[in-house]
This record gives C-alpha cells, sequence and structure tokens, in this order.
C-alpha cells in the first residue's frame, strides 16, 4: 500500500523525465543529420547530457518524494500507523533510487544506439574513460539523491531539502578548490578517487556515506515528535 503510494506521488516526475531521458540524444543526432557532430563529438554530448540528468533528477526526486511522504501533515498521519517509521523511510527513498536508475539505463540505451548510426566500429562507443566517467555519474546522482531525500526528510520541507543539498554539494566542492589552489592540498569530492584508494573502494565508501546519510535521517525520524 505505502509502495504503491509512493509511487503514486513520483511518478508524473519519474515519467517526464524518463521520456525526456529516451529522447534527448535522438533529437540531437536528428538535429545534427547531415554532418559529422554526432561521429566527433557524440559522446561529449552522450556524457554532458548523461551529467546534467544525474544532478537534476536526484534533487527532484529527492525533495519530491520526501516531501509527501514527510511534510508536517503527512508524518501525523504515517506515524500513527502500525509500520515503523524507517520502514517508511527506507521504502520511500528504495522507490526513488529505483526510479532514478531506470532513468539513468534508459538514457544510456537510447545515447549507444543512437550513437551506434552515426559512429564506427560500435564496439568502440564507450571506452574505458567514458565507462569510468558514466559510472561516476550514476554514483554521483545516487549520492545527491540520498543527501536530498534524507535533508527533506528531517526538515519536513521540500524546498529546505533542496536548498540544504545544494548549499552542501556547493560547499564541499569549493572548499575543495580552495584547498587545491591555495594549499595544493588534493581532497577528493563526491564521488571522486580518495586517494591511493583502488576505484571500487573509493565508490563503496561513498555510498557508505550515501547509505549513512539514511540511516541519520532514520534516527532524526525515530525521535521526532508527531
Amino acid at each position: 500500500m505505502f509502495l504503491w503510494k509512493c509511487w503514486r506521488d513520483t511518478r508524473a516526475f519519474f515519467l517526464a523525465f524518463l521520456v525526456i531521458a529516451a529522447a534527448a540524444i535522438p533529437v540531437i543526432g536528428l538535429a545534427c543529420r547531415g554532418t559529422n557532430l554526432m561521429r566527433d563529438d557524440g559522446i561529449t554530448a552522450v556524457i554532458s547530457t548523461f551529467a546534467l540528468f544525474m544532478m537534476v533528477i536526484p534533487l527532484g526526486l529527492g525533495a519530491i518524494g520526501a516531501t509527501h511522504e514527510f511534510a508536517e501533515q503527512a508524518t501525523h498521519f504515517l506515524f500513527t500507523k502500525p509500520r515503523s517509521r524507517k520502514y517508511f523511510l527506507w521504502v520511500g527513498c528504495s522507490v526513488g533510487g529505483i526510479e532514478l536508475s531506470i532513468v539513468a539505463v534508459v538514457n544510456l540505451l537510447a545515447s549507444w544506439a543512437t550513437m551506434a548510426c552515426y559512429s564506427k566500429p560500435f564496439k568502440a562507443l564507450f571506452g574505458p574513460a567514458e565507462t569510468q566517467a558514466v559510472v561516476e555519474l550514476f554514483l554521483l546522482g545516487l549520492f545527491v539523491y540520498a543527501l536530498t531525500y534524507s535533508l527533506t526528510a528531517i526538515l519536513r520541507n521540500g524546498l529546505k531539502g533542496l536548498g540544504g543539498s545544494l548549499g552542501i554539494l556547493t560547499g564541499v566542492s569549493a572548499f575543495a578548490v580552495l584547498l587545491r589552489v591555495r594549499w595544493n592540498i588534493q581532497v577528493p569530492i563526491p564521488v571522486q578517487k580518495i586517494g591511493s584508494l583502488p576505484l571500487a573502494a573509493s565508490y563503496t565508501i561513498w555510498m557508505a556515506v550515501a547509505l549513512l546519510f539514511v540511516y541519520s535521517a532514520h534516527v532524526a525520524m525515530e525521535r521526532a515528535e508527531i
């Protein structure tokens, strides 16, 4: 029942971006038909478009999904149900994560199919560097989603959660740039490689941090007053 409610609350946003994600690169390909732009620079357009989606959609899904479930009026209803509060939080968060993953996969498949029509050979469309960039962008999307959803659930306000998430992400990036420029200190930002750790270990740590955001929201919800 609650699973259906989560889907119903976010489906309009999800379906709208699903259509946009599926059509973005094919439309660009049609606009560039008769030129060599897609063959020469198509992969740049694919990654740039995917990066945009992996920033905008997580912010929207995190704020919208948590607002519907944990706004002031909604919590009075949910917290009187026989289910535990953590159930509502983790199920709601999981629905948005699945929706984000679907949008990402659809966008990449549509982009891959479009690029295959313009680039030869087919197997060279996504090399190691491009694959790593796509993986990092997807994990960044999950990180941003977890942060935005958690802040929105804690603050019980979509705009506050969205603003807080943007503020934290911007602040961390600016702080890392300041350290690098001013004192030549390299500080990784989500979801970059951490020091000399392998990429897989770095990614695992960043995803653990993302889950820690949700767990923090879980703790805050358990202690919140109705």
